[in-house]
């Protein structure tokens, strides 16, 4: 099937080359600057000479080579809050540009991100990530599924950020915006809660959509299709006249699993689909068998709308709207029942205010859902609605820049629709709240346009906790010349309360164990009084050009991170007589055993301490070739790990677990944490040996990762075997609105799982059409 699809599109592709017609003319006076900074250097060098010079005329360059240097550095505003170059960024930061985001393939966000060094990227199922920042994921290990979320990095979509506070994380399907929607995708690295909030503990993951800039009524359409069921569209209309800018886009992506059978964990072997309903409720009886999705193919079915509204009556006045509505349904690994891979399915309405008036700059933005995290398993469906706000002034005084910044955050969640509360059938039963409150102060100073000093510091109060927290940020930067900039970053963040963590509250009522009288009470509560989890990082940074053609980003880093919390477990039994309490007790009859299983979120003496690098290499060899480069070396260790239950002590150090003097256990211990691997990275390759041809190429690989798992008081090794993963998208262009392509993802078909008990992954080919009037 592969090698007849491959064959249909090399004779399409030769049979297109042999009919092209003329490479189409730009209208060099109708570009702006960020279309410009979009274009590749093989791009530009298509361009007149004349054309060149009135483009350097028009932005105000200094020369032509100023104009290629904008490839090697697209602008950024995350790592700074103001616009300026990713070379003197002061963070560690990375940009992908619309069009590099269009000519790498990428069929999502998530997987986008695979282009980005310093991120680790797992596919679960078919287009269903795991996504982090430098790792530190699955901590603490031996936990269930729900530890492995990323609950430490901040991912905005134009300033809003879209985090899901019931128990830290982001659903990448919940995001309204496609590809075709954004214009850059921004991260920065490391703790960068005093520039963002809390949560923005790993780093920041900024979705940045395009504006409406030409005049007049514009549309584009993106279609693919290939196999496993793969089917990607997207169209939007947009309109622009004098100061207004509208634009209308849709979205919609279908997938279906590769393999039709589910890892069952708890019994080492797989199951079919029609099985796994029913496994499911024999490992917990709360789960509904017959709410299992039928359609087990299925892996991801998503749509969304979004109306983006613009305003600029001038240079210095901007006003930005987006609604924004989505629906979706997943298959992934989010909590540890039978089969790992439950269906999660949501919906959501989003409304975002971008305001800018002069140095002054604000943000409001307000999300309205329902989520049903794990379809069939009871307390894991809630409305919810997230409200953020934000404000800040930028007062320049010759070199010195002082933002001062307030930031509100409020999250309401409720399951009481959806479980009988009296019945503690739920999680919550009942709603729940939290909210911050937090102001910032952000000082950036330059001196002899050679040393940049940047400080700044965050206040915050949880005023439904009543607790306060403190970060901070403070980097230096120092240029040689025009080719070296050194840098050093300190900072520290930490997460905000979770809505699970702090008011669970669940109890389970059951008959006592078989040859047992009595009853038995579960209860699972959470804690008002936990500490977020806190990172802070020391990193040193060089970024070097070499000549005009080649530049290298090196990142040093050291983090330690704490206050993880988990569930702890405490048994009480109580012994009564027979008929106790309701009259006399019955003579023979034995006595009646009552236990009480109180489970608690608390925090953990753990500690992760990491020191890693990062190296990246953007390179253009000439008109028609470039590439980039990156990998990170790291080594993750777990300090005051809690080992005490002697299989597993003995699982990770294959020793017995020795007893103490007093003849209490003792099995804290320090372990080496191989799930965030050690060595990650890729590297992509553009190749357009013409104005209408372009092939791009694609890597990213990870090292081998273990862990490992318990089931009660079983030990589990978990392994995942190295990776690499090769794609390719080869484009051609009919004429100057229609282009036809290829999309080969993981053509080296390395099937391995990449995710602990979760789909084993395989290729995917589609083929395109884009449409742009």
């Amino acid at each position: 099937m592969k090698k007849r699809l491959l064959m249909t599109v090399a004779v399409m592709v030769l049979t297109l080359v042999s009919y092209a017609q003329e490479s189409y003319k730009v209208d060099v006076e109708g570009l702006t600057l960020e279309q410009i900074k979009g274009y590749t250097q093989d791009d530009l060098l298509q361009f007149s000479f004349e054309d060149l010079i009135r483009l350097v005329e028009k932005f105000k360059l200094s020369s032509i080579d100023e104009l290629y240097a904008m490839l090697l550095n697209p602008t950024q505003s995350t790592a700074s809050k103001m616009e300026e170059d990713v070379y003197n960024a002061p963070l560690a930061t990375s940009v992908l540009t619309a069009q590099q985001l269009e000519q790498s393939g990428a069929r999502s966000i998530p997987e986008a991100l695979r282009l980005m060094p310093g991120i680790i990227v797992r596919e679960k199922t078919n287009g269903n990530y795991d996504v982090h920042i430098r790792g530190n994921d699955y901590v603490p290990p031996g936990s269930d599924i729900t530890s492995t979320v990323n609950s430490t990095t901040l991912v905005m979509i134009d300033n809003r950020p879209v985090y899901n506070n019931f128990l830290g994380a982001t659903f990448w399907e919940n995001l309204p915006v496609a590809l075709n929607d954004l214009e850059k995708i921004e991260v920065i690295y490391g703790p960068s809660s005093a520039l963002y909030g809390p949560n923005a503990v790993s780093g920041v993951i900024h979705l940045i959509t395009k504006n409406t800039d030409a005049e007049g009524i514009k549309s584009h359409f993106d279609v693919q299709g290939g196999d496993h069921n793969s089917q990607i569209l997207y169209g939007d209309v947009s309109y622009k006249k004098g100061n207004w800018g509208l634009r209308l886009s849709a979205n919609y992506q279908n997938a279906d699993r590769f393999q039709n059978t589910y890892y069952i964990p708890q019994m080492d072997t797989y199951a079919l689909g029609d099985e796994v309903g029913q496994i499911n409720a024999g490992i917990d009886t709360t789960y509904n068998a017959s709410a299992f999705d039928s359609d087990y193919w299925n892996a991801k079915q998503q749509g969304a709308v979004n109306l983006f509204v613009e305003y600029q009556p001038s240079d210095k006045l901007g006003l930005n709207y987006t609604g924004s509505y989505q629906s979706s349904s997943v298959q992934t690994a989010y909590m540890d029942i039978g089969s790992v891979l439950t269906t999660r399915v949501s919906s959501s309405f989003s409304n975002n205010f971008n305001l800018r008036a002069g140095n002054f700059d604000a943000n409001a933005s307000a999300t309205f859902g329902r989520l049903n995290a794990i379809e069939g398993l009871p307390g894991y469906e809630y409305d919810y609605m997230e409200i953020n706000g934000q404000l800040a002034y930028n007062l320049k005084y010759k070199n010195l820049v002082i933002r001062p910044g307030l930031e509100s955050n409020y999250a309401y969640y409720s399951d009481e629709d959806y479980v009988d509360v009296s019945a503690n059938q739920g999680l919550l039963n009942g709603n729940a709240t939290l909210g911050s409150l937090q102001g910032s102060l952000r000082l950036d100073y330059t001196a002899f346009n050679k040393l940049r000093l940047v400080g700044a510091l965050m206040q915050g109060y949880f005023f439904e906790l009543d607790k306060n927290y403190t970060s901070y940020q403070f980097s230096s930067s120092y240029k040689f010349g025009e080719s070296t900039l050194l840098r050093a970053v300190a900072s520290k963040a930490n997460s905000s309360p979770f809505i699970l963590n702090t008011y669970m509250n669940r109890q389970i009522e059951s008959a006592a164990a078989m040859g047992q009288t009595g009853s038995m009470t579960m209860l699972n509560l959470g804690n008002k009084d936990l500490n977020p989890v806190e990172m802070t990082m020391l990193e040193m940074g060089l970024r070097q050009k070499i000549g005009k053609k080649l530049q290298a980003d090196l990142s040093v880093f050291y983090n330690q991170s704490n206050n993880y919390s988990q569930l702890v477990n405490e048994t009480n039994q109580t012994m009564q007589a027979p008929g106790e309490g309701e009259g006399e007790p019955t003579e023979g009859a034995p006595d009646v055993m009552n236990t009480t299983i109180t489970e608690t979120v608390q925090n953990t003496a753990l500690e992760s301490e990491q020191i890693g690098a990062t190296l990246s290499l953007k390179y253009v060899m000439n008109e028609k070739f470039n590439a980039s480069l990156f990998a990170t070396y790291q080594q993750t260790a777990l300090n005051q790990f809690d080992a005490s239950n002697g299989v597993i002590y003995e699982g990770l150090t294959g020793e017995p677990l020795n007893r103490a003097a007093t003849g209490e256990e003792s099995g804290y211990i320090s372990i080496d944490h191989d799930y965030t691997p050690t060595v990650y990275g890729g590297a992509s390759f553009n190749y357009q040996p013409n104005r209408k041809l372009n092939i791009n190429a694609s890597l990213y690989a990870y090292g081998k990762q273990e862990s490992f798992y318990s089931f009660g008081p079983d030990y589990v090794k978990v392994e995942i075997d190295p990776k690499i993963s090769a794609n390719m998208k080869v484009s051609y262009e009919l004429t100057d609105w229609m282009n036809v392509y290829l999309n080969a993802r993981n053509i080296t078909n390395q099937s391995s799982q990449e995710f602990m008990f979760s789909d084993e992954t395989g290729s995917s080919y589609l083929m395109g059409l884009n449409l742009k009037f």
